[in-house]
């Protein structure tokens, strides 16, 4: 009997076992497995569930969504680029100009997931004013990028955060701006059926600190703030705010230690947040649960809230790591839901005498963290000058500058296993001391990076900023 004359539940059955480079193999063998069972949408639906790279599935689409034929188009993408990236010879080919004047300065820049998307918030100053262009970038013909909306802003937006929503058409962007002496966050919705429609919302928090650092999700807001406490001490508040309902919540104080010797950082998700805190000794991962009238319209909020009461939240699960040697914290990254994997994820860097990688996955891959996550660890070799560390959304690949004596950046992919073998974590060269492209290493000043297309935009203290490509 054929392997080909096995019943249909059987080879699928088969298939399901089967690594996803083994699936891409097996179904060149056959023309009846080819056009059959290797492209059962069921398949391929489970096969990107498990599958152990950055995908470029567009933010807010379901992996179920997609067909099979679909998917597999973006595993074989997928594969390609790994395979490039991987490669200790690959360098940048590619470096198109986005913002090609120097008379302004780049304070901060979002490239979205799938490195198609990209927001720039670029500041001018003259004798009357300080005022920022706040940009929306459309980057899907890389050879000419085009500025879909510009938003002026009158103040200083020091940082930006963008999230787009493919369904609605609707790409929400928030804005820390210093303006007169105080802070705040501005929030707009940009419609691409009509870019020239721009909705505004304006919070001014300075009752809970100085902000810190702020996400979108969806249709969420989540910022925490910074409030000095009068031991020299710094407490940390979280406001949560439904962008929709307007419906808003404030939990806190979290301690947040000693300024100078201990840092914070802040992740939003779809029903949780997350506080990871961290000294020169050991760092605590928190999560808590979102009020469900936070995240949803048809939630009722609690009758008759106290307004004079800040609650810490509720805490679903933490993790504690420690090390015996002092570590200095230098970057954080945060999952963002974009097909796959649908599991959240946070990775954290950490310089020792070696440099170490850790990446946090909720319990047996599922959509939240109730309870100790899974702790994959990741080192390199020694490297003392790290700099404008990005990792990639999934924290399987990053990016940073090495500003040694000879300046260089450098790529890092995570492990993974392929058809039963470990390909091990690597570092190497991404762009050498002198490059041969309009810029060098250490001419970088800011970099935004996309691990699903290897993409990078960076900016340079001229204010001109550049779309790289492998």
């Amino acid at each position: 009997m054929r392997f080909v004359d096995f019943p249909a539940d059987l080879l699928l059955v088969f298939f399901l076992e089967l690594d996803v480079e083994d699936v891409l193999s097996l179904k060149q063998s056959c023309r009846v497995l080819y056009y059959t069972i290797g492209s059962l949408d069921y398949l391929w639906h489970n096969l990107t569930r498990r599958c152990n790279l950055p995908l470029d599935i567009p933010p807010g689409i379901d992996s179920s969504a997609l067909s099979g034929q679909e998917l597999q188009a973006i595993v074989v993408k997928a594969l390609k680029l790994d395979y490039d990236w991987r490669k200790p010879d690959t360098r940048i080919q590619r470096a198109v100009p986005i913002i090609r004047s120097d008379d302004s300065f780049i304070g901060d820049m979002h490239l979205l997931p799938g490195g198609k998307w990209l927001v720039t918030a670029q500041l001018t100053v003259s004798l009357v004013e300080r005022r920022t262009d706040l940009t929306l970038w459309c980057l899907d013909d890389i050879t000419s990028p085009r500025a879909i909306q510009v938003v002026p802003i009158h103040g200083e937006v020091r940082s930006c955060r963008a999230y787009y929503q493919p369904a609605q058409h609707k790409f929400t962007i928030a804005a820390a701006l210093a303006k007169d002496g105080s802070e705040s966050i501005e929030v707009y919705h940009i419609f691409l059926e009509n870019p020239a429609v721009v909705s505004m919302r304006s919070e001014s928090l300075m009752f809970l600190g100085n902000i810190d650092a702020f996400r979108i999700f969806e249709d969420m807001l989540g910022a925490t703030f910074l409030k000095d406490a009068p031991d020299t001490t710094q407490t940390i508040y979280v406001y949560l705010r439904n962008l929709v309902t307007g419906a808003a919540v404030t939990f806190g104080p979290y301690q947040g230690g000693y300024e100078g010797y201990e840092k914070s950082h802040f992740e939003l998700f779809r029903d949780q947040y997350a506080l990871a805190r961290h000294d020169f000794y050991s760092h605590t991962v928190s999560f808590y649960d979102i009020p469900p009238y936070i995240i949803s319209a048809n939630s009722e909020p609690p009758a008759n809230p106290d307004p004079d009461h800040i609650s810490k939240g509720l805490l679903s699960a933490r993790c504690s790591l420690s090390h015996d040697e002092s570590i200095h914290p230098i970057a954080w990254s945060g999952s963002v839901e974009h097909g796959i994997p649908i599991f959240n994820t946070m990775t954290f860097m950490w310089l020792l005498y070696t440099g170490i990688i850790e990446r946090f996955s909720p319990p047996n891959h599922g959509t939240r963290f109730s309870g100790p996550p899974t702790i994959v660890i990741h080192t390199f070799p020694q490297a003392q000058m790290l700099d404008r560390v990005q990792f990639g959304a999934t924290g399987r690949r990053a990016v940073w500058i090495d500003r040694g004596d000879a300046p260089v950046l450098r790529k890092w992919s995570a492990a993974r296993y392929c058809r039963g073998e470990k390909l091990s974590a690597g570092v190497s060269v991404l762009m050498p001391l002198v490059s041969g492209l309009p810029f060098d290493p250490k001419d970088i000043r800011l970099i935004a990076f996309d691990e699903a297309t290897c993409r990078l935009c960076v900016s340079l203290p001229s204010g001109k900023v550049f779309v790289c490509d492998l």
